[in-house]
C-alpha cells in the first residue's frame, strides 16, 4: 500500500498541484505571446501594404468576379461589412485596417484594436475567398484567441501605460474606472489567469492541431512517400521569386528528396519534439527553416510571418529575455561608438530599460512560461504548407 501511495498517489496529486497553480497563479507566455502580437500584426499590415495598388480589383469596387463566391459564403453578412459602392471609401476603410494593424503592433489598447483586426481581417479576406490561404485562417483563429490572453506585457504602448498606472494605485489616486483606462485588471487575478491560460492552451493545441492534420495528409499521397511532391510547386513559374534557387533544388533529386521528407518530418513530429528542451530546440529551429523556404522559395511571405508569429509561444521566456538583454546592450554600444551629434539626439530619449530576471506576478516574466515552452509544441499549417500547388496557383494576392 506505501508502494502505491508513493509511486502513483502521490505524484498524481502533485501533478494535479502543479496543473491548478499554472493555470490560475499567473498568466505564462508572456514574452512570447508578445512577440506573437508584434509579428502577427506585421504580417497583417504586410499584406495589406503589399496588395494596396490592387485593392479594388482583389476586394473593393472592382471586384464583381468574386460575387458569385459571395453567395454562398459561411460568413453570410460579415462579408458585406467592406460593401460600398464609392472607391475612396473603400480605399478609408482599407487604410483603417492598416491603423488598426500598426495599433496591434505597438500595442495600443491591444484587445480592443486585436479584436476589430479580426473581424476587420476576416471581412476582408471573405470577400475574395479563392485569394486567401492557410495563413489567414490560422491569423484569425489567433487573433481572436488573443482578445482573451494578455499579450501587451511586453513591448507595448499598454505596458506603459500599465505601469504608470500601478503607480498611481499605490498611491490610491485611481478609480474603476481609471483601472480600465490605464489597462489594469478590475477582475480577481486568478480569474484573468484562467482565462489567459486556458486561451494559451487552446492556440498550442490549434497549432498542434494544423501542423499535424497536414502531415499526415501529406503521408498519404504517393508523391510525398516518393519524395517529389515539392518539385511541383516549386517549377510553377508564379512560385519563382528566385527562379535559380527553384531550379537548383529541383534539378538535384538528393536535395528534393531530403527537403520534401524533411517538411512532412518537421510538422509530424513538431508536438512531441517540444516535450524535451533539446528536440524542442530542434522543432522550433525546423519550423523556422520551414516557413522561410516557403517564404523565399514559393513567394508567401506573409503567410509564413503569420505562422511564425504563433510559433513564437514556444520559444521560452529565457530566450525573449536574452534577445532583449542583448538588444539593449547593442544599443548602449551604438549609443557609444556613434558620433558625437548622433549621441546627442539618442541622450534625449530614454536608455533601454533592462528586462526583468525573474517571473513577477506583473508580467510573468522569467521562467514563469517554462511549463508551456517545454511541454507543448508549436504550429499548424494545411497541405498547402510546403507541398502541393494549391487551386489558386495562379492568384494576384501578395501572400
Amino acid at each position: 500500500m506505501n508502494l502505491l501511495r508513493d509511486h502513483l498517489i502521490r505524484p498524481l496529486r502533485d501533478w494535479n498541484l502543479r496543473g491548478q497553480g499554472w493555470l490560475l497563479l499567473q498568466q505564462n507566455a508572456l514574452y512570447g505571446l508578445s512577440a506573437t502580437r508584434i509579428l502577427v500584426g506585421v504580417a497583417m499590415l504586410g499584406l495589406l501594404l503589399t496588395n494596396f495598388t490592387s485593392r479594388h480589383i482583389l476586394w473593393g469596387v472592382g471586384s464583381f468576379w468574386a460575387e458569385p463566391y459571395r453567395e454562398v459564403n459561411a460568413f453570410g453578412e460579415l462579408v458585406d461589412v467592406l460593401e460600398v459602392e464609392s472607391p475612396a471609401m473603400f480605399t478609408l476603410m482599407y487604410l483603417a485596417l492598416m491603423g488598426l494593424a500598426v495599433a496591434v503592433i505597438i500595442g495600443w489598447r491591444t484587445r480592443f484594436t486585436t479584436l476589430l483586426l479580426a473581424v476587420g481581417m476576416a471581412a476582408l479576406v471573405e470577400r475574395a475567398s479563392p485569394m486567401g490561404d492557410q495563413g489567414d485562417n490560422i491569423a484569425r483563429i489567433g487573433l481572436l484567441l488573443m482578445v482573451l490572453m494578455n499579450t501587451s506585457a511586453h513591448w507595448s504602448l499598454d505596458a506603459r501605460r500599465r505601469r504608470r498606472g500601478e503607480q498611481r494605485a499605490a498611491a490610491g489616486q485611481l478609480g474603476p474606472l481609471a483601472h480600465l483606462w490605464h489597462s489594469l485588471p478590475v477582475f480577481p487575478g486568478w480569474w484573468t489567469s484562467l482565462i489567459h491560460n486556458v486561451a494559451l492552451i487552446g492556440l498550442a493545441c490549434q497549432i498542434f492541431i494544423l501542423y499535424t492534420a497536414s502531415a499526415l495528409y501529406k503521408v498519404q499521397g504517393s508523391t510525398w512517400q516518393a519524395g517529389t511532391a515539392l518539385y511541383y510547386p516549386l517549377s510553377l513559374h508564379e512560385y519563382g521569386v528566385f527562379p535559380w534557387l527553384n531550379s537548383l533544388v529541383t534539378g538535384n533529386p538528393v536535395l528534393l528528396t531530403a527537403l520534401t521528407y524533411f517538411s512532412v518530418y518537421v510538422q509530424l513530429f513538431f508536438a512531441v519534439g517540444l516535450l524535451h528542451p533539446v528536440s524542442r530546440r530542434l522543432a522550433l529551429i525546423g519550423v523556422v527553416l520551414l516557413h522561410g523556404g516557403i517564404a523565399v522559395m514559393m513567394g508567401l511571405p506573409w503567410f509564413s510571418l503569420a505562422m511564425l508569429a504563433f510559433d513564437a509561444i514556444f520559444v521560452s521566456s529565457r530566450t525573449w529575455q536574452g534577445i532583449e538583454r542583448m538588444t539593449a546592450r547593442t544599443q548602449q554600444w551604438v549609443r557609444r561608438h556613434s558620433p558625437e551629434p548622433v549621441q546627442k539626439v539618442l541622450a534625449r530619449r530614454p536608455a533601454p530599460r533592462a528586462p526583468v530576471g525573474g517571473a513577477s506576478g506583473a508580467d510573468g516574466g522569467g521562467t514563469a512560461a517554462e511549463p508551456l515552452d517545454s511541454a507543448v509544441g508549436e504550429g499548424p499549417r494545411e497541405t498547402t504548407e510546403a507541398g502541393t500547388a494549391p487551386a489558386g496557383a495562379g492568384r494576384r494576392t501578395r501572400r
